[in-house]
């Protein structure tokens, strides 16, 4: 008669094989998710010459706790749109001396929250010395 343990080795190792193949194929599919991602989110974004930066960039997703950043030189103003509602000015958080300005929805503000979805910015600028600079640039973003 065959000895019982060859029987338990040969389950053993079928096991073994089975939890190899499992992972295996979550170890490629993560990997293809992972690089998909970072090729979805790595496009060159084409930003104005007055805009230096923005956050979130455009058709990011963020979470609903996010700030808009627009950065601009020193010596521009902006006007920043949020889903069609202009942002009061005494709302933003402008840092003159870097051109920085950022503003996020909470309580006493146009929005308390970010709603879940999608949203549009516009930012309008104009130059606040020297000869006139103005301009427009929008783009939208999700929060989740």
């Amino acid at each position: 008669y065959g000895d019982h343990r060859d029987l338990h080795l040969s389950l053993r190792r079928q096991r073994q094989m089975c939890i190899r193949d499992r992972l295996t194929g979550l170890l490629i599919f993560v990997i293809w998710w992972g690089v998909s991602f970072s090729r979805n989110n790595s496009e060159i974004v084409e930003l104005p010459q007055v805009i230096e930066d923005i956050y979130p960039l455009p058709n990011d997703q963020v979470p609903q706790q996010s700030s808009i950043i627009v950065d601009v030189p020193v010596g521009y103003e902006i006007v920043l749109i949020v889903d069609n509602y202009i942002i009061p000015s005494n709302e933003i958080l402008f840092q003159d001396a870097i051109g920085l300005a950022t503003w996020r929805p909470g309580p006493n503000k146009s929005f308390e929250t970010w709603l879940a979805g999608k949203h549009t910015v516009v930012v309008q600028w104009s130059k606040t010395t020297g000869l006139p600079d103005v301009g427009e640039f929008s783009w939208i973003f999700y929060t989740y």
